[in-house]
């Protein structure tokens, strides 16, 4: 049990680093002009299923822009509901072992940049299923329905996703 918590609090620690790290990496030259194209729309849907409390299953998604016009705004909808200005959602083991067993995310306005994080491992029991997709700009980047995670395996990938 401690391994799976040191697991979640290396993954968390993660997404930290990493939105840390998109973010710092910006500098102000590449700021987008008025009107520009270059930001994107995201809509990423997240399904798991046949976790128990032994598991450890988390999704996380991130969006934010170069300059600050994100802050104090809506950032995502997460199944039709506005989330508040969070630039960064994760989802846990909880979220799966009740009757949603499917998240839906959309940006609520364009954004430079984003991303999707995603860490599973199945420590005992059964198999866990998962399908995760991301549609940047109504095209689909990422896709993969029904990955089995067998006994004692994991599945780990991190996303990124900016204008083309």
């Amino acid at each position: 049990m401690n391994d799976m918590k040191a697991n979640k609090i290396n993954f968390s620690l993660f997404l930290v680093v990493a939105m840390g790290i998109l973010v710092a990496g910006c500098s102000k030259n590449k700021d987008p002009k008025p009107g520009d194209q270059s930001q994107i729309a995201m809509k990423i849907t997240v399904t798991a299923s046949g976790a128990d409390q032994t598991d450890q299953v988390d999704f996380g998604v991130m969006a934010a822009n170069h300059n600050t016009s994100q802050y104090n705004a809506p950032v995502w909808k997460m199944n039709g509901t506005v989330q508040g200005n969070q630039n960064s959602i994760l989802l846990d083991l909880n979220n799966f072992t009740g009757s949603t067993k499917t998240y839906v995310f959309e940006t609520v306005k364009p954004f430079d940049f984003g991303g999707l994080q995603i860490h599973v491992s199945n420590l005992y029991g059964g198999p866990i299923t998962i399908s995760y997709k991301a549609e940047i700009n109504g095209k689909i980047e990422t896709s993969a329905e029904n990955v089995v995670i067998a006994d004692g395996q994991s599945h780990d990938k991190n996303f990124t996703y900016a204008p083309k």
